[in-house]
């Protein structure tokens, strides 16, 4: 099994689509891949616990087929990094932090678009913007997930 945890600022919107995304797009790889495989967390580096994700964040999603109306966020914890066997943030900023705070994770953490070979690397923030801006970071993400997914198949191909 492997457990992966996606961090960004809040918990409300880039990594919890992140987490739901890679879920739903694991499960229709099932005949390479099983549920029971795959443990995925989403966290915040400053967030509280308990918030919802935001709105324009369900809707993008709710196209998408996902719901994540029930998400609620959590505090990024030293626990939540101790158990990752991969750690990826949306941006370098966060990458950096997470590393400053954990440097003996250093070999699990990255950001998303480096894990993935993205040359854009940081996903965009969407927070506080209209849902284009949610539409524009759901693409963005969905990109991203196919190449971790391939990633991760190929990993496992190698062991």
């Amino acid at each position: 099994m492997i457990t992966i945890l996606f961090v960004c600022t809040g918990n409300t919107c880039r990594s919890p689509m992140a987490s739901a995304l890679l879920l739903k797009k694991w499960q229709e790889k099932n005949d390479m891949l099983k549920p029971e495989e795959v443990l995925v967390w989403s966290a915040g580096l400053y967030t509280h616990d308990d918030l919802p994700a935001s709105l324009q964040a369900i809707e993008a999603m709710r196209e998408e087929g996902i719901d994540i109306s029930l998400h609620r966020s959590s505090k990024l914890r030293a626990n939540h990094i101790c158990e990752a066997d991969l750690i990826l943030t949306m941006t370098s900023r966060q990458r950096d932090e997470i590393l400053n705070r954990f440097p003996h994770k250093s070999e699990h953490i990255y950001t998303l678009g480096e894990f993935t070979g993205n040359e854009a690397g940081e996903v965009l923030d969407p927070y506080g913007q209209d849902i284009e801006t949610y539409r524009r970071c759901l693409f963005q993400l969905k990109l991203m997930m196919d190449r971790l997914i391939h990633k991760i198949i190929k990993l496992r191909c190698n062991n």
